[in-house]
């Protein structure tokens, strides 16, 4: 038989010592030796709190280390710290709505910026001249720019159809105002001389009023 000692710290001469004996002919199966540990750990814990905790003897570097200590909980962390599932909203949709603006943009952007660019460089604007005799210029002819000119020329209305234009609404409002004048002297007339709301259209005849339920009123 042959014993071997596992010492796992000691201090000014005191020290826990721990005795595993072996019989030289039998060897422990790997359940064994699991269940061996699984009893040491339980010991040393015990012993931790047996003992004082403030003692420097069960809290140095040893090979149980700090599971000496009657207060720590063994713990396995990975990633050099503790990793938490934090739930936040998604980005998804914020992403893909710049993304988005950001294709649409460059999409339009690029022609536009092109399209200018060769209108400035090989048209150009244009330039104050004098009216030759007869000719009457057109309303778009008054502008500067190139691009100023076709959309005044193609979109935008014409100074005649916009006075055309003013002219109906103050016709509009004149005659509004005339009724309503009309009305007003209407309703103070019926005022004045009684004669009824009915100004506006004629009186049913007599003829038509039916009276066939006065002949029986009990019924």
């Amino acid at each position: 038989m042959s014993t071997s000692i596992l010492a796992l710290t000691r201090h000014g001469g005191r020290g826990f010592v721990a005795m595993v004996h072996e019989h030289p002919q039998s060897r422990a199966s790997p359940s064994a030796n699991m269940a061996g540990m699984s009893l040491l750990k339980s010991a040393v814990s015990l012993a931790s709190r047996v003992l004082p905790a403030s003692r420097p003897a069960l809290a140095g570097k040893t090979l149980l280390g700090s599971l000496l200590r009657a207060g720590n909980v063994p713990v396995r962390f990975g990633s050099q710290g503790k990793r938490l599932f934090v739930i936040q909203p998604s980005h998804y949709y914020d992403k893909r709505f710049l993304r988005l603006c950001r294709y649409y943009i460059l999409l339009t952007g690029i022609p536009v910026f092109a399209f200018i660019t060769y209108v400035n460089i090989f048209i150009g604007e244009a330039e104050l001249a004098e009216i030759p005799e007869g000719y009457v210029p057109e309303h778009w002819e008054y502008y500067k720019h190139p691009i100023t000119r076709w959309i005044v020329r193609n979109i935008t209305e014409t100074p005649e159809s916009t006075y055309e234009k003013t002219l109906a609404v103050l016709q509009i409002e004149s005659e509004k105002v005339d009724l309503r004048m009309k009305h007003a002297e209407a309703r103070r007339l019926m005022r004045q001389r009684g004669d009824g709301p009915w100004f506006f259209y004629e009186s049913l005849d007599e003829k038509l009023i039916s009276n066939q339920h006065k002949v029986y009123p009990d019924d």
